[in-house]
């Protein structure tokens, strides 16, 4: 097969002809790694190698904008590199953004707990998220655990600063309970926190 033309596109990118064929187009330094020009022989072998190369690069180059938004854990970036490539070029790249020290289970499950953590979540809907983002059980474990935490003072800051006036509507001390329960608080918890003289008398025993 030859090299017959190839155009630059106005994303800056090599558009490749065999004839009057479009194959694909390639990044500038796939293009230059493998000097093609036109007239080129190339074979089908190497043709796969020029088009995996070009599209790791486009990965990368995606790996980095998605990650440029916000942090990710491993499985959420291949997961989005995913919905475009395949999947031997996305774990090609999470591999090679976790060697830079661009990705980081560890450090993203700690960012991320404390976040939650600081929104009033409870330790058990903070393991639920982590797994959720496919982090390992020995990490969620050892952060969940290395967290100055405590499921009932995290009520007692979470009642103060959202539900106090939600207590002293109709049937209020249910929808919160019920709020909370869904939030990954433990029942027993809930109930204790309730219950303690502060709250029956910011809520008026409602």
């Amino acid at each position: 097969m030859f090299i017959t033309d190839i155009k630059r596109t106005k994303k800056g990118r090599y558009a490749l002809f065999c004839g009057a064929d479009f194959l694909f187009s390639v990044d500038e330094d796939a293009y230059a790694s493998f000097d093609i020009h036109p007239g080129m022989e190339i074979g089908e072998e190497e043709l796969s190698e020029l088009r995996k190369k070009s599209e790791y690069n486009k990965a990368l180059n995606r790996a980095f904008l998605i990650l440029g938004s916000r942090d990710h854990s491993e499985y959420e970036l291949f997961t989005k590199l995913g919905r475009s490539f395949d999947d031997e070029t996305a774990e090609a790249v999470v591999s090679r953004i976790r060697e830079l020290g661009y990705l980081d289970d560890e450090a993203f499950a700690q960012r991320f707990s404390e976040e939650l953590l600081r929104k009033g979540r409870s330790s058990a809907e903070i393991r639920s998220r982590l797994a959720a983002k496919r982090i390992s059980t020995d990490i969620v474990d050892a952060v969940v655990n290395s967290l100055d935490t405590d499921d009932r003072d995290s009520l007692r800051s979470l009642i103060t600063k959202k539900y106090l006036r939600r207590l002293k509507e109709e049937d209020g001390r249910r929808k919160v309970y019920a709020s909370l329960l869904r939030k990954g608080y433990r029942s027993s918890d809930i109930i204790a926190v309730l219950n303690e003289t502060d709250f029956a008398e910011e809520y008026d025993g409602q």
